[in-house]
C-alpha cells in the first residue's frame, strides 16, 4: 500500500514539474510584448517650464519590451504602431530598439507642435529569464521633454 501511495505522489510531482516547464514559457510567449506611450500635456505641469526659453508642450515617455530567444532572436515584442492598445503583439519582429523609441517620441512631440526635445533619456532594462534557460526579456525606455520655441 505504501509503495502505491509513494508512486502516486511521484507521478503527481512529475506532472506538475512538466506542466510548469511547458506552460510557464508558453504563457510568456502568448502574453509577452508590450509597447507604451504616455504623454503628460503642459496643462498638467502646473505652470512649470521644461526649458528656460521655450514654451512647454509635454513630457513624453515610451517603452517597449519583448521576449527573445538567446537575447537576439525576437519571438514576441510590443508593437510601436499601436502602443497601449490591447492587441496581439508583433511576432518575430525586432521592435525593441532605442532608435525606434526615440523616433516614436520625436514623432509624438512633432504631432503636438513641439520643436525642441530636451532631457532625452534612455534606459535598458533587459535581463535573462534564468528559470527558462533560453529566454531574455528585452526592455527599453525613452523619455523626453517637448517644447516649442517662440
Amino acid at each position: 500500500m505504501a509503495s502505491w501511495i509513494k508512486s502516486r505522489f511521484s507521478l503527481r510531482a512529475a506532472i506538475a514539474s512538466a506542466l510548469r516547464c511547458v506552460l510557464g514559457p508558453a504563457a510568456l510567449i502568448v502574453l509577452a510584448g508590450c509597447a507604451t506611450l504616455t504623454v503628460v500635456p503642459a496643462e498638467r505641469l502646473e505652470g512649470q517650464r521644461l526649458t528656460p526659453t521655450a514654451e512647454p508642450v509635454a513630457h513624453i515617455y515610451a517603452a517597449n519590451w519583448g521576449l527573445y530567444l538567446f537575447k537576439y532572436l525576437p519571438l514576441v515584442t510590443g508593437s510601436l504602431s499601436r502602443p497601449g492598445v490591447p492587441n496581439w503583439p508583433a511576432f518575430f519582429s525586432d521592435q525593441v530598439q532605442v532608435d525606434l523609441l526615440v523616433e516614436k517620441v520625436s514623432a509624438e512631440s512633432k504631432q503636438r507642435g513641439g520643436t525642441v526635445l530636451t532631457d532625452l533619456r534612455t534606459r535598458d532594462r533587459s535581463y535573462w529569464l534564468d528559470w527558462t534557460l533560453i529566454f531574455w526579456l528585452n526592455e527599453f525606455e525613452v523619455s523626453a521633454n517637448s517644447s516649442r520655441l517662440p
